[in-house]
């Protein structure tokens, strides 16, 4: 350790040229990385979706869901169970526990294939769809829609575009952009599917002997598609392929159907003869309907999603699809110029703008640096410091892609975080080079002299604060692991890389640039110089002195301190009872606590719901509402008085959402209710005031812009947060099994008025929403039987009527359009319609009002489920500035939440979910990583100075640190979250290696002077002033270095607590006030410490070997 300055020094050549290429291969790295805007994590869920059309959501419950949650719930792996049974549809949430490495997980998913697949369904065509790749992240998203010809304003309506012709232009689409390197798949959302319906009245379909098996008998008959065989023969061998696959609507129509016999044969006639209807059309009522939307125009779109595959260059990526399209448009010509092709939604320039942020934060330092130490100490000494922050830098990105690191917001905060640190090192090295050299040594030896006293004290603050953060590798598990991963690993890279560096590379440059100033009344340093002019100034008319550079820089900078510190040594318990007042009051202080601030991006999305039991017709019309309303909102005038647009391009997906666009958004699953648009801003900074307009207008209107109040329509504008998905506000209540449901709606009333009195709150909601109008069929069971006619006959009938019987696929090469039977759209639409039906029996077709009664009434429309458990969900939004976990605490603290507690029924219960639930659990692995760090922390001083007290002086200075931090957030209204408290432990680790080399020097002048004396004074040999000197100088000669370390890294934060933008600004911060109060504070409580633990407590400045 000692030996690598000499080593370096004596070696430069070798140095210089394995540090060049260290950074050549940094540079390198740093181009060819790859680049995420997010850290690449397994979310550990996937969905099982089963449909049974028709059917309530109370039945779907317990034929599909329990019976399906049953046999998942026997799976270790899984942790929790979500469901939500909706009319007609079930939908299953399989969580897996965070301790499931990766790699294990396809294996999970086989197993709850395996398990669904031995399910019994209550009608055979019902099949569970298990979906695995609910986690992926599309990184780009196309709209693809029509536009008017280039040079026209308006589409030619001969010329419109079909939703057939966007579908064929959508597939060449996906097509070109499945060959691109790096992509894993493409997905397309918002297709309109054809269909061909035959359809009668049921009047005519009641007179006919023809039942729905029959239809599908004779159309299925005619619609071969299975192969014929071989046949050998001498002339070789041939493929038989049968005849008869459908080819056009009009084949249909003339397909005959036999009747009953009669003495003369079969009446045959064909199926147009019959009064039933054949048409060729788009699925009705559509599944999902898209389009998309800017300022000018409003078309029907596709939207073309690309996910990529792990390890691949986001940039790269998305910019050969933007490169591909154009391509295909503009030089080849194989898409038309009248296609809109723009993308909605782009992560790469996220990424951009992030990376150019790191690199003018690191040139921003750089700068700061020279500034600073320029200002104090000259410009050589502040050349040197800075060279150290690019060199350090640069490497270290080499090494990391060694440990599968990428470019992402982790990796990418953990180099600015680290930025502090890596000037202490270099500040150290150089300070105590020029220090030496003032004292009359040779550059060299100055410099070889310096690193080697420092270099122990050095290394174990570098290895105290890389034991802060690696425990977080080992105490987070599973998709937190991965999402942390490469913060530890990126800081303990460049800490290390730092202080390796420091002690050669920074020697060597220390030795040959760092000279003290050649006349010493004339320092370099402007700030000093200044300091030294004002004082001659003032001097002029009092006798004149001998003055030197040297002795009035002791007067004026050290001989104050030396005063001050001399005060709270002489009242050391004061001192020590002073800063642990400040520590308490400030735990005190009203932080709020949020795990992950919300995000500055060109992104929001807007959420509209409808009530359950609404169609998806009635929804397009409500977001046809919305998308009107963010146009009028769009304009916007600057603060320099020019109007501009706020907005760029919207994307709506009307009856469920799409892909997951962005690693915080979990996307709805299909409801008719539901309505989805992704609003892209021309400018991140509008986002905010853009969708905070939106939610206002939409509750109150604007008569100025023409906009009415939206009601009966839940509008909610959502901003996106920097971490994974989590609703700010949530409490679940949920009762055990089956439980019953009106109660369950009582409790979530009750709690649900409590969180909307909160003031902060809005869009409070339950999860299970308004109950659905239904109408309920109790078929009597004797008549039935004697009419030939079984439940599920009925349920089959009534099914076919009204929601439409596949009875085949019709094929087109390789596009299939399915067949469908059912009655017209005004046998549709009336409830009543139903009581005169015919249902099909095995003795023909008996009305069904003959067999059944009708009743009227309401009925859960969506029923949840948490681990086979039924339960709601009381959520809301909060206002800005406001924290969801400092709401959910105030909310279950109050008197009325704990009689609402008091007074549930039996297996009741109310649970924290959300992001408070997601803090708290993240918060206990963080408390497991801090204990670990405090342990390892310890060991490692105890080490270094064998001496238990003096590891317990340094880590006092831990609490210090934590004083200035927590103000810090509360002067700036910034929450105590994930990257604070990264903040906190990068804080640690300075204000550590501040105390440490403090102890060091403050050891060496007590030796020194101990050897010198009589060795009879009490406190190591020294009277008590002579040790209250030996604490004082300490203090004098590590105040440059401290003040240059603690000047550079507030200077180089600075920028990014002004416009680092919200990941930043509370860490910044934090970091700023936290380091200027800390360093204040242990210049004069760790020598107050140190005092009394040898003056009152009697224990030994020098560590004595043990004697007989």
């Amino acid at each position: 350790m000692n030996l690598l300055p000499e080593f370096a020094i004596r070696n430069r050549t070798i140095v210089f040229t394995i540090v060049s290429l260290l950074v050549v291969w940094g540079t390198v790295s740093f181009q060819t990385m790859p680049r995420r805007e997010d850290p690449e994590f397994t979310i550990m869920t996937c969905v099982v979706t089963t449909r049974w059309a028709g059917v309530s959501a109370e039945r779907v419950e317990e034929l599909i869901t329990d019976p399906l949650e049953e046999v998942l719930d026997g799976i270790e792996e899984v942790d929790v169970l979500r469901s939500t049974s909706t009319n007609g549809m079930s939908t299953i949430f399989v969580d897996l526990y965070d301790n499931v490495a990766p790699d294990r997980v396809d294996q999970v998913w086989d197993q709850v294939r395996a398990r669904v697949r031995n399910v019994e369904m209550p009608e055979k065509n019902i099949t569970p769809i298990v979906t695995d790749d609910f986690g992926d992240t599309s990184v780009i998203l196309f709209a693809i829609y029509q536009t008017p010809l280039p040079g026209e304003t308006e589409i030619d309506p001969a010329h419109v575009y079909s939703n057939r012709d966007l579908d064929l232009f959508s597939e060449q689409v996906r097509d070109a952009l499945r060959l691109l390197d790096g992509v894993a798949k493409v997905q397309r959302f918002g297709v309109r599917e054809e269909a061909i319906y035959i359809e009668t009245d049921a009047g005519t379909w009641s007179k006919l002997r023809l039942t729905t098996s029959d239809l599908e008998e004779l159309i299925s008959a005619r619609n071969i598609i299975e192969a014929g065989g071989l046949l050998d023969t001498g002339d070789g061998r041939f493929y038989v392929k049968p005849g008869g696959k459908l080819d056009a609507v009009k084949e249909i129509n003339t397909i005959v159907a036999e009747m009953a016999s009669t003495d003369k044969g079969a009446n045959q006639v064909y199926l147009n003869d019959l009064g039933l209807n054949v048409r060729r059309a788009y699925q009705d009522p559509p599944g999902l309907i898209c389009r998309y939307s800017d300022p000018e125009t409003s078309q029907a779109a596709v939207i073309v999603a690309v996910t990529m595959k792990s390890g691949s260059n986001i940039i790269d990526i998305c910019s050969a699809a933007k490169d591909r399209l154009y391509e295909l448009q503009n030089v080849t010509c194989e898409l038309p110029p009248d296609l809109g092709l723009v993308p909605v939604s782009d992560q790469s320039d996220s990424v951009n703008a992030r990376i150019q942020d790191v690199v003018l934060n690191v040139i921003e330092a750089v700068v700061i640096v020279i500034v600073v130490v320029y200002l104090v100490v000259g410009f050589r000494t502040a050349a040197v410091m800075a060279a150290n922050i690019p060199f350090v830098t640069l490497v270290s990105v080499g090494i990391i892609t060694l440990f599968g690191v990428q470019l992402e917001q982790m990796s990418l905060a953990s180099i600015i975080i680290s930025l502090g640190l890596l000037v202490d090192n270099a500040v150290q090295i150089c300070d105590q080079s020029r220090t030496n050299q003032m004292e009359g040594m040779k550059p060299i030896a100055a410099s070889v002299s310096g690193a080697r006293m420092l270099a122990a004290p050095m290394l174990n603050g570098t290895l105290t604060t890389i034991a802060a953060f690696v425990p977080m590798v080992i105490f987070f598990e599973g998709g937190n692991r991965e999402f942390i991963y490469s913060l530890p690993v990126t800081l303990s890279v460049m800490l290390a890389v730092s202080w390796v560096l420091a002690m050669t590379f920074c020697v060597i440059l220390a030795a040959m640039f760092i000279r003290p100033p050649v006349n010493r009344d004339a320092p370099d340093a402007p700030l000093v110089r200044s300091f030294y002019w004002f004082k001659k100034l003032f001097r002029r008319s009092r006798k004149t002195v001998e003055v030197s550079w040297k002795t009035e820089n002791k007067h004026y900078i050290k001989q104050i301190y030396g005063v001050l510190v001399q005060h709270a040594i002489r009242h050391k318990f004061i001192t020590l009872f002073v800063s642990m007042g400040l520590f308490f009051l400030a735990l005190k202080l009203p932080v709020s606590s949020e795990f992950f601030p919300q995000g500055e991006r060109d992104q929001f999305v807007v959420g509209v719901w409808l009530p359950e039991n609404v169609g998806i017709e009635q929804t397009n019309q409500a977001a046809l509402q919305v998308e009107e309303m963010l146009r009028k909102l769009s304009p916007f005038t600057d603060e320099n008085g020019k109007k501009v647009e706020r907005l760029r391009a919207l994307r709506t997906l009307v009856g469920g959402g799409g892909s997951r666009w962005y690693l915080s958004w979990e996307p709805e699953p299909r409801k008719a209710n539901y309505a989805e648009i992704l609003i892209r801003t021309t400018d991140p900074k509008l986002t905010h005031d853009y969708a905070e307009s939106v939610r206002k207008v939409a509750l109150q209107g604007d008569p100025k812009l023409g906009i009415a109040p939206l009601p009966g329509l839940r509008v909610v504008p959502m901003e996106m947060m920097l971490g994974p998905p989590a609703a700010p506000v949530v409490l679940r209540i949920t009762g055990d099994g089956f439980a019953d449901m009106q109660k369950l709606r009582d409790v979530a009333t009750q709690v649900t008025e409590l969180i909307r009195e909160q003031p902060d709150t809005w869009n409070t909601h339950d999860s299970w929403g308004a109950d659905a109008y239904q109408l309920q069929v109790d078929v009597e069971e004797d008549l039935a039987s004697m009419a030939g006619v079984t439940n599920s006959q009925i349920a089959s009938t009534l099914n076919a009527y009204y929601s439409g019987r596949q009875l085949t696929m019709f094929r087109e090469g390789d596009y299939s359009v399915p067949v469908y039977f059912r009655l017209i759209p005004a046998g549709r639409k009336s409830v009543s319609a139903i009581e005169s039906a015919f249902i099909e029996g095995r003795n023909g077709k008996v009305p069904l009002k003959s067999i059944a009664s009708f009743k009227y009434g309401w009925e859960p429309a969506v029923i949840e489920r948490r681990d086979l458990n039924r339960t709601i969900e009381v959520s809301a939004r909060v206002e800005p500035g406001a924290s969801g976990n400092d709401v959910v605490s105030r909310v279950m603290s109050s008197k009325k939440f704990q009689q609402i507690e008091e007074n549930l029924p039996n297996g009741f219960r109310i649970e924290i979910g959300g992001a408070l639930e997601e803090s708290m659990q993240a918060g206990t692995m963080m408390m497991k990583a801090f204990g670990m760090s405090f342990v390892a922390i310890l060991l490692l001083l105890v080490i270094q100075f064998n001496s238990i007290s003096k590891a317990v002086m340094i880590i006092f200075t831990l609490p210090l640190a934590l004083i200035g931090a927590l103000l810090g957030l509360y002067l700036t209204d910034n929450p105590l979250g994930f990257m604070p408290q990264l903040g906190i432990l990068s804080l640690f680790g300075i204000v550590l290696n501040t105390a440490i080399i403090y102890m060091e020097f403050a050891d060496f002048q007590i030796a020194t002077r101990s050897a010198a004396s009589d060795g009879k004074g009490p406190a190591g040999g020294l009277t008590r002033d002579e040790f209250r000197d030996c604490l004082a100088e300490a203090g004098k000669q590590r105040l440059l270095p401290i003040f240059l370390t603690t000047a550079t890294t507030v200077g180089g934060l600075l920028p990014l607590a002004l416009a680092g933008g919200p990941l930043w600004v509370g860490m910044a911060w934090l970091m700023i006030v936290g380091l200027l109060m800390a360093t204040l504070l242990t210049l004069f409580v760790i020598p107050a410490l140190y005092a009394i633990i040898v003056e009152n407590l009697r224990i030994s400045p020098l560590n004595s070997p043990l004697t007989e």
